[in-house]
């Protein structure tokens, strides 16, 4: 026999060794494992049905619980007008108690135009002003407030574009108008300034 063929048997029986070990190491961890869990019958066994009925009262006590619940939370919330005072219903309404009101005119879908409904709102409250966010393709919203800023002074403060940011003094001034995307900062000062302004 030669060396060469001396050497691949001593692999070869290395192998079927290292084989064997593995296999005896895998088959005592399965031995060594505890006797299958035994099923524990219910003393009342339920049916599916019964489990089905009681799913169904459950939903049905939750849909009642939410019935109950809306007639008293519509109570509270309070239809506004489309329009007071020839102005739309929601900027009046935030002009009767704030001085300052911060108006975003933004389409509902304009993903921009929700950006910069976004940054006026947190501008409008950190200038502690009213906040009123409108949709310019509603038209009866568009049309109190075109009708409200005919009076302005360039015909592109007459032209409802979104994005864009109006701030207004009580009861009814339009103090500033500001076109595209406006960050919170800016917005923030042109409240301020039109708190001082008064």
């Amino acid at each position: 026999m030669s060396q060469r063929v001396r050497m691949f048997a001593a692999a070869g029986l290395v192998a079927v060794l290292a084989l064997a070990g593995g296999l005896f190491f895998l088959s005592r961890g399965q031995s060594s494992s505890p006797a299958a869990v035994t099923v524990i019958k219910p003393l009342h066994p339920v049916t599916k049905h019964q489990v089905l009925a009681a799913e169904t009262t459950k939903t049905k006590a939750k849909a009642a619980a939410k019935a109950k619940a809306t007639p008293s939370q519509a109570k509270k919330k309070r239809s506004v007008p489309a329009v007071i005072n020839g102005m739309p219903g929601a900027l009046a309404l935030a002009l009767r108690s704030h001085s300052v009101v911060v108006v975003s005119l933004y389409a509902p879908d304009s993903a921009v135009d929700s950006m910069a409904r976004d940054e006026a709102d947190q501008g409008a409250a950190a200038a502690g002003a009213g906040f009123v966010a409108l949709d310019v393709s509603n038209e009866k919203v568009a049309a109190p407030l075109t009708a409200l800023l005919t009076g302005g002074a360039t015909a592109a403060d007459r032209v409802l574009d979104d994005p864009a940011v109006l701030v207004f003094r009580a009861p009814n001034t339009l103090f500033v108008r500001l076109n595209g995307w406006t960050d919170r900062d800016t917005v923030a000062q042109a409240a301020a300034n039109a708190a001082g302004a008064q």
